[in-house]
């Protein structure tokens, strides 16, 4: 069974993008170069050791985030083999063991040899415990990464599995948009790192304990000819892999659980319709049942965590590069840009939902839809905006920037749920039905049109407040910084009802063509000649072209099956 799903997962990596895995091949490669270069480069032993820790550190992370950020291409689930008459012990061991197999976990293992560059450096005897060690961590480090995955999966039905995800995805998108802060540290840095070594101090200490190290003190156990020691880190290091592994094929194939129906008392009206707080029509009919879709939903619930995430690492990575440190205090603005980016889908995310707006259509009813849907935004991230601010206004003491921020957040919050309504109602792209989702990425089409189209969007509804901060920085008259503030949140407002009226326009003579576009994936009209019709236009076309490409990808697959038997 295990050759078989071993078969299993690289014809699925067959049919991913090929362009994507050559990549990664490249990428690997230079990656494990660069770190035994590391490892022949250190100025002495004691740097050799801190450098090693860091890089295998490194290495147990990127294999924890890889699988998350690409959404687990070739990555087998249980799903697939429900109805298999297949133990869960087997199973679970079955989809281990695939992760084993491949140029990944390959690239690991190449890694972490580095480490008898060292034992070769302190004592050629210990060679020999060094390969031990690498192969063991090397279990340890793929296993790890596939509990992470697999508790991801899980995880998503709860509320810390979500804020988990969260993190891995505003991680990414951090370094997607401020990589360059990280990299011209790291450049500045690796030269110094490679001469003296980390700083004796918290960071060493808790290097040396993550099982990463293990391996390494194990060498220098063995080289200072402490034997015993050296073994009991091995046997250490053997044992967590054993109870990884029991843990991991347990996690893999879940138990069926039994549903049980609420308890208590029922719902009250007062309750579902916000506590009161909501206004009684219909427009806060679809705020509340909105924000319980932002928070209930874990596809939205994941898009709002990654936003408030995404803003506060890269508030993170600008006061720890030092000379960026100012930059900081506008992390709340980066929060409140990523709802255009969260939002940019909403009737796609709905799928087949959509069906109720169809038939419960009315003169209000557009309207109340979509400025429900921007009040229900804006409520959900200003306040993860605001508390964004306030922190890195504080750690980073760039008082001067706090009008600048109050202008930004309030405009950027009102541009982005206006952007997002717009660009979603336009552009519709349908994903997998929400009854049917199972990866992180399934609620959403092809969005990457929308992304740019929001992006676009965003920045001319933001441009009054970027002119009233070009104006008070040159003028520095205090008069005017107070009259920035204004605009800003006047700005917002302006933003969001603007493109929300031109969102309410299109729909209410084209609803039953966002229907049409998730159910069906075509329109039964013909194209109109506007900007809003350009944009519909391509996203459809882009649809039909993906799904197109798809289907002659299988069909020249089949054609190659069927020579080769």
């Amino acid at each position: 069974m295990d050759r078989g799903l071993i078969s299993l997962k690289f014809a699925m990596l067959r049919n991913s993008s090929a362009g994507m895995r050559k990549a990664g091949w490249v990428v690997g490669a230079l990656l494990v170069a660069a770190t035994w270069a590391a490892a022949a480069l250190a100025a002495d032993d004691g740097v050799r050791h801190s450098t090693l820790t860091l890089v295998f550190a490194m290495w147990a992370v990127g294999a924890m985030l890889g699988p998350v950020i690409m959404s687990g291409a070739g990555v087998l689930r249980p799903d697939y083999f429900t109805l298999l008459p297949v133990t869960r012990a087997a199973l679970g061991r079955g989809l281990l063991v695939s992760v084993f197999v491949g140029v990944a976990a390959a690239y690991v293992l190449a890694a972490l040899l580095a480490g008898t560059w060292h034992a070769v450096a302190l004592s050629p005897a210990t060679a020999v415990l060094a390969v031990v060690g690498a192969a063991l961590t090397w279990i340890f480090v793929i296993t790890l990464s596939r509990l992470t995955y697999g508790a991801l999966g899980a995880a998503m039905r709860s509320k810390l599995g979500i804020e988990i995800a969260g993190v891995q995805f505003g991680i990414m998108f951090a370094m997607m948009f401020t990589g360059w802060i990280v990299v011209s540290v790291a450049v500045q840095s690796v030269p110094v790192l490679l001469r003296e070594g980390l700083p004796a101090g918290p960071i060493t200490t808790v290097l040396d304990a993550v099982p990463t190290s293990w391996g390494l003190l194990a060498i220098e156990a063995g080289a200072a000819g402490r034997i015993g020691t050296a073994v009991a880190w091995l046997v250490a290091l053997a044992a967590l892999d054993a109870v990884m592994v029991v843990a991991t094929v347990l996690l893999l194939v879940p138990r069926s659980q039994r549903i049980t129906a609420r308890r208590g008392r029922p719902r009250s009206v007062r309750l579902v319709a916000g506590r009161g707080l909501l206004p009684a029509t219909p427009t806060g009919a679809v705020i509340g049942k909105e924000m319980r879709q932002w928070r209930r939903d874990p596809w939205r619930a994941l898009e709002s965590s990654t936003g408030l995430w995404s803003g506060a690492i890269i508030g993170l990575f600008a006061l720890l590069a030092g000379y960026t440190a100012p930059l900081a205090a506008f992390s709340g603005v980066i929060v409140a840009l990523m709802l255009g980016l969260a939002g940019c889908n909403l009737y796609g995310q709905d799928g087949s939902a959509v069906w109720q707006n169809v038939v419960g259509e009315s003169a209000d009813s557009v309207r109340a839809d979509v400025r429900g849907r921007q009040w229900a935004m804006a409520l959900i991230f200003l306040p993860r905006a605001v508390v964004v601010s306030v922190v890195f206004l504080v750690l980073g003491g760039a008082w001067w920037a706090a009008p600048y921020v109050l202008a930004l957040v309030p405009a950027a919050i009102g541009a982005a749920a206006g952007a997002a309504v717009l660009v979603s109602a336009v552009g519709v792209s349908p994903g997998v039905d929400p009854r049917r989702r199972v990866g992180p990425n399934d609620a959403n089409g092809n969005i990457a049109i929308h992304v740019w189209a929001s992006m676009v969007m965003m920045a001319v509804g933001l441009a009054p407040t970027a002119a009233m901060i070009v104006w008070s920085a040159v003028s520095g008259s205090p008069w005017v910084v107070v009259a920035t503030a204004v605009v800003g949140v006047a700005n917002g407002f302006a933003a969001a009802w603007l493109f929300g009226r031109i969102a309410i326009g299109y729909l209410r003579t084209r609803m039953v063509d966002v229907f049409s576009r998730i159910r069906y994936g075509r329109i039964f009209r013909d194209a109109g000649t506007g900007v809003l019709d350009w944009l519909e236009t391509r996203t459809l076309a882009g649809e039909v072209q993906m799904h197109k490409q798809k289907q002659e990808e299988r069909d020249r697959k089949l054609e190659r099956s069927g020579a080769d038997r």
